[in-house]
């Protein structure tokens, strides 16, 4: 059938009914943003990223761990004020957490090796278990000099004990401690900063990490302020030590979480903290006193005096002597 088209040529839709009225079409609804994916949140992107954190980051995430460690028992004295304020292994297990969480099984075995760093010269041996002992000798020997009553040591002092007491404190003391200040520790620092401010930085932290010790001893055996200042001289003192026993093959890597320049040898250090410790315990009881203050400040400046030499003799770029022809400023 054939269809007719109006005479004017358009096609006429059929009048619409009052009733009847165009409903809009529904607007799309706006799509809904994905959840990002676990490994796409920013915390996560740095998780995923921390064996690319710089030194600073790593310090800090140190730093923090080894206080949080080591204070989380202070509060405890103000219920029993013979406790101890603090946990003496927390620089040790923030270092070891550090170094794997930031190089992985690399980097916590890197962290290791470094205790296995024995195989250095003899003199090293001497200066880290001769010259703590010369320090707290000097400052008696001072301290009696200027008018107080000779220490009376007895006939004996007690060979087994002081053995005992040299033994317990390189572990407690010495591993615990060094392991993070020196093993882990100090490298960072030096990446940034030269020997002599990374070793005057370290000081300042190991100091103020003694914080409970002073602020909970009632007996008075660390006067605060001469501590303090010994304690920053020491750790001239003991980067000294750490960089004068870097490998050489040590310092020809590049920084790396496992190699780092100037990985020295950490036993020594732990030497040089059980040797002054002991000798510390040793003396120190038979000084008690009027002039035991006396003896704390003159102990104190003896180190200061140390560091000063020690900062004369191996410069404080590196704080170590060698007779490297092709180093970059020269022969040092």
């Amino acid at each position: 059938m054939a269809h007719h088209l109006p005479a004017d040529g358009q096609d006429h839709q059929p009048p619409r009914q009052p009733h009847q009225q165009a409903h809009p079409s529904p607007r799309p609804k706006p799509a809904l943003r994905p959840w990002p994916a676990r490994r796409d949140w920013p915390a996560s992107r740095v998780w995923q990223n921390r064996r690319g954190w710089p030194a600073r980051r790593r310090l800090a995430v140190f730093f923090g761990l080894a206080f949080v460690i080591s204070w989380c028992v202070w509060p405890l004295t103000l219920l029993n004020p013979a406790s101890s304020p603090m946990v003496p292994f927390g620089p040790a297990l923030a270092a070891v957490a550090v170094a794997f969480l930031c190089g992985g099984k690399e980097g916590l075995l890197g962290l290791l090796r470094r205790l296995a760093r024995w195989r250095v010269s003899v003199r090293w041996y001497v200066v880290a278990l001769a010259l703590p002992c010369l320090l707290v000798l000097a400052a008696a020997g001072l301290t009696v000099a200027g008018g107080a009553p000779a220490p009376d040591l007895g006939p004996n002092p007690g060979w087994f004990l002081l053995v005992g007491t040299f033994t317990s404190t390189l572990v407690i003391v010495g591993l615990f401690e060094e392991l993070g200040w020196r093993g882990y520790a100090l490298p960072l620092m030096q990446q940034n900063h030269t020997a002599l401010a990374a070793a005057l930085l370290l000081g300042v932290v190991w100091a103020l990490w003694h914080l409970p010790e002073l602020a909970s001893d009632p007996t008075g055996q660390r006067p605060p302020v001469p501590f303090m200042l010994m304690v920053i001289a020491q750790s001239v003192l003991l980067a000294w030590i750490y960089n004068s026993t870097s490998s050489t093959q040590s310092a020809a890597l590049p920084a790396t979480e496992e190699h780092s320049p100037g990985a020295g040898s950490v036993p020594l250090c732990m030497l040089f903290h059980a040797s002054f410790n002991t000798s510390g315990a040793l003396l120190f009881p038979a000084l008690a006193g009027p002039d035991y203050l006396t003896l704390w400040w003159t102990l104190a400046l003896l180190h200061v005096l140390a560091a000063l030499a020690v900062i004369a003799y191996a410069g404080p770029v590196r704080l170590a002597r060698t007779l490297d022809t092709k180093a970059p400023n020269g022969i040092t």
